[in-house]
């Protein structure tokens, strides 16, 4: 187990989260925080997606046939 140092306005704040997200452990607010910090980035990297409808329809059909299989 590790230890890490901390401020007490993010003591509090990550004290705060605990509660908010009933967390059993300050373990689990962090992977919270580190699973929602890799969403955002997810989100930030498909929004720069760009395709023309043609791709994106082939796209389509490729997962469709991905999934019957």
């Amino acid at each position: 187990m590790k230890t890490i140092a901390v401020d007490e306005s993010t003591w509090k704040k990550i004290k705060m989260l605990k509660d908010k997200l009933e967390a059993r452990s300050y373990d689990e607010v962090l992977q919270k925080l580190i699973e929602t910090w890799h969403l955002v980035e997810l989100d930030k990297k498909v929004d720069k997606v760009v395709m023309s409808d043609e791709e994106a329809e082939t796209l389509i059909n490729i997962i469709k046939k991905k999934k019957e299989s």
